[in-house]
């Protein structure tokens, strides 16, 4: 695909086979990661544990112990241990294929060779799903709609409303995007919204898609001190249903 027409059907996709989501009534803060880099295990997810939060990992399995830029991926006993200490897991396709490289039998034959991957392992079935790269065609958004709760992009959200199959998220990768995140949690207080942000690696030398532990630690403690509610993914998507159920 020409970049003329990648950039098109990018857009396109932001605009159809949308499921808008209710506006909860309070903010609720989401720490999700890409990929699976140990280093997230090792040094972000202690962070919001020390608060008693959880987070949402869309995990590759097909990248579990390799080393790429991101760094050394934990390995299948890693995503076991995580689930068990209360973090959701999610799903990321199993190779980190691109939507926009592939047909859309493809990439679901991709996605269910990761979901059996994980039902192997013993895990519950899981309701969510990231695009890698944050790529998505209206083909694959619809071949995806039903078979997902949401489905979660990489676009900064402008406005309180969330599109389920293709929900708005921060980056939390350089010193820019931390104090962009900065700016989202003070706008939260006052502006019911869901609010995601992720990232993948979390290091002291991380990749240009990742953040240094001091910077993640500064959006937890301005989480903290705005005392926004945070939860996994489900929990806010199952929240957020409930309430608009009795609207």
């Amino acid at each position: 695909m020409n970049a003329i027409r990648q950039i098109s059907t990018r857009r396109l996709s932001r605009f159809v086979q949308k499921s808008i989501l209710p506006t909860p009534s309070e903010t609720i803060i989401t720490f999700g990661f890409d990929d699976c880099p140990l280093s997230v295990v090792e040094t972000a997810l202690p962070m919001l544990e020390a608060e008693d939060w959880r987070a949402t990992i869309y995990v590759a399995c097909g990248l579990c112990e390799t080393t790429n830029h991101l760094g050394l991926h934990m390995s299948l006993d890693d995503v076991v241990e995580v689930h068990k200490r209360g973090h959701e897991i999610a799903d990321h396709t199993f190779s980190h294929l691109n939507a926009m490289g592939v047909d859309a039998e493809t990439y679901m034959a991709d996605i269910n060779l990761n979901l059996q991957t994980l039902r192997a392992l013993g895990l519950p079935p899981t309701r969510h799903f990231a695009y890698p790269y944050g790529e998505v065609s209206p083909s694959i958004k619809k071949a995806l709609r039903n078979r997902f709760e949401t489905l979660r992009g990489v676009i900064s959200p402008n406005n309180q409303t969330q599109d389920a199959n293709l929900l708005n998220a921060v980056r939390l990768y350089d010193d820019k995007t931390i104090e962009s995140a900065l700016m989202h949690i003070e706008t939260a207080n006052n502006t019911p919204q869901w609010l995601h942000f992720f990232t993948h690696d979390v290091r002291e030398n991380p990749s240009e898609y990742g953040c240094t532990p001091e910077n993640f630690q500064r959006v937890v403690e301005a989480v903290k001190a705005s005392g926004l509610k945070v939860m996994t993914v489900d929990q806010a998507y199952r929240h957020i249903e409930e309430e608009g159920s009795h609207l």
